[in-house]
């Protein structure tokens, strides 16, 4: 019976998972192709300009300046958000207020299926989405990285042997050519954030879940979700648009999805990319411990699976109201 009703959950939701998927994926595609036709350094002047912004930005504004800082952005991109907000609040709503509000909740548990299995099956058909839509979202990032090229400036500088130091040429002209972007990004460097997304889905559908085990209209689930969230979102801008608010950082979950830092903390620590915390020396006698790539998606994984254990233990207690 779980696996009949794991199938019927699948069949309702495969169209929603195919469009959500094919955005994912393109998304990223026509950002990278977008952005590989510019030279990134020669923004560095626009970028001086706007250092009182820095504080607002997710990283230094000088990874701006790097095709690895700006194809991280993608994971940030608006479209890419709403993607994982439609899945995730949309399953996650439907698990039991959703059932309630249709009327066939009552039908499905006289069936011999326990409301355990009932949750079961809601949250395998779901995980699995989440995590095939992070993967689309990479497979984008991959697939953009390697169909295109950006343009490089050679010419017009000469190596002085043995020392790397590079002198100008005024008589000679420098020119473009393109180069593979494969050549300077590595698709690798992006999976940890790909993984972060996946754990911030995750955490807003086990939000979605919780209210969905203690009501019996579906809208007004996604009408509480959605209003934590925008509350959320603006304890985390407030946090850092003024100082005085920083410690808001702290009771929000946005501050635990950060993929531009994590893109940064890759390139920087390539070996240690699916650390949960690293090591840093700012001094040679102050060694500083910092949440390393995976820490930021261990956090939403665990409270996610603490709000899944309540609502699990929820649901399976409370009393049904008749079908409506």
């Amino acid at each position: 019976m779980l696996r009949l009703l794991i199938a019927k959950y699948f069949q309702e939701a495969q169209w929603l998972l195919l469009a959500l998927g094919g955005v994912l994926v393109l998304v990223p595609w026509l950002r990278i192709g977008t952005i590989s036709q510019f030279d990134l350094s020669a923004f560095a002047p626009v970028i001086d300009q706007l250092k009182t912004f820095e504080r607002f930005a997710p990283i230094p504004l000088e990874q701006f300046l790097t095709y690895e800082g700006v194809i991280g952005l993608t994971f940030s991109e608006p479209v890419v958000i709403l993607c994982i907000l439609v899945w995730s609040i949309s399953r996650g709503s439907d698990v039991v207020s959703g059932e309630l509000n249709r009327g066939s909740m009552e039908m499905l548990l006289a069936q011999p299926i326990s409301r355990g299995q009932l949750m079961l099956a809601h949250g395998l058909v779901s995980i699995a989405g989440l995590g095939l839509l992070a993967a689309a979202t990479w497979a984008g990032v991959w697939f953009g990285i390697g169909t295109n090229a950006v343009p490089v400036q050679i010419g017009g500088l000469w190596r002085v042997p043995f020392l790397n130091w590079e002198v100008p040429l005024p008589w000679v002209e420098p020119r473009l050519i393109m180069r593979p972007l494969s050549e300077l990004v590595e698709s690798a460097t992006f999976l940890p954030a790909s993984v972060n997304l996946f754990s911030f889905g995750f955490f807003v559908w086990t939000l979605a879940v919780r209210f969905s085990s203690i009501d019996h209209f579906r809208w007004r689930t996604i009408g509480c979700v959605l209003a934590v969230y925008v509350g959320q979102f603006l304890m985390f801008l407030l946090s850092r648009a003024d100082g005085r608010f920083d410690w808001l950082k702290y009771f929000t979950f946005f501050s635990a999805y950060e993929p531009d830092r994590i893109v940064q903390l890759s390139i920087r620590y390539p070996a240690e990319r699916w650390q949960v915390v690293l090591q840093e020396t700012q001094r040679a006698a102050e060694p500083a411990a910092v949440l390393g790539p995976m820490g930021y998606s261990l956090i939403l994984l665990l409270l996610g699976s603490l709000l899944y254990i309540w609502s699990w233990l929820h649901f399976v207690r409370r009393d049904l109201p008749a079908p409506i």
